[in-house]
């Protein structure tokens, strides 16, 4: 369904409008919420931003995932300033487990309690000028997938200190990572690795 389909859709008339509204989680960014409309919607208990944006056709070669493009209107440089930051993050936090999402709403103005549709997104490429942002979106694919999640080492924590994953929060500011200083700092219920019990230890 592409936001030409839409306009089609409300031309008919009716008491209803069908909109398109988007959630895209940049880390390190407050999330963006948004919509194409000229007013503010709540839906999901977000309110969301009336804001100038486009979506391509979904396009797909062969063996490949399908990707559309999302062009986010960029002369206030507010998404630029985002991205900006991101690169910055992504210098500091690495790029495992801190893409960029998107949410795809098409919403019923009749009932904004729930979506009449559901997409989700991963980031593939991105780029920006003075005028637009554009998001290279592409859908989640179970073969792109990493299983486990994410990677874990044999007594070594792979989580970053003291992020939420890790979870510690006392004075200690350092950690080699270890499950004998996940022991020290009274963290290793929290620890990020897998414990080789041939070894002898124990959480």
């Amino acid at each position: 369904m592409t936001l030409t389909t839409l306009q089609d859709l409300n031309s008919l008339g009716g008491d209803s409008v069908l909109l398109v509204a988007l959630k895209i989680v940049i880390p390190s960014t407050p999330i963006i919420y948004i919509v194409r409309n000229g007013e503010g919607i709540t839906f999901g208990g977000n309110f969301y931003q009336p804001f100038e944006f486009n979506i391509g056709e979904i396009t797909a070669g062969k063996g490949e995932t399908p990707q559309l493009q999302l062009q986010i209107d960029n002369t206030s440089r507010a998404i630029e300033r985002y991205l900006i930051e991101y690169d910055t993050y992504l210098k500091l936090n690495g790029i495992d487990g801190n893409g960029i999402t998107c949410e795809l709403y098409v919403l019923n103005t009749n009932d904004l309690s729930e979506a009449v549709l559901t997409e989700y997104f991963e980031l593939v490429d991105f780029k920006a000028n003075n005028k637009m942002a554009t998001f290279t979106l592409g859908t989640t694919s179970l073969f792109n997938k990493q299983y486990p999640p994410r990677k874990m080492y044999a007594n070594f924590c792979s989580f970053k200190f003291k992020d939420n994953r890790c979870g510690y929060s006392g004075v200690i500011t350092t950690c080699n990572k270890t499950l004998s200083d996940c022991r020290a700092r009274g963290n290793s219920v929290r620890f990020g690795g897998f414990v080789c019990l041939g070894s002898g230890l124990r959480v």
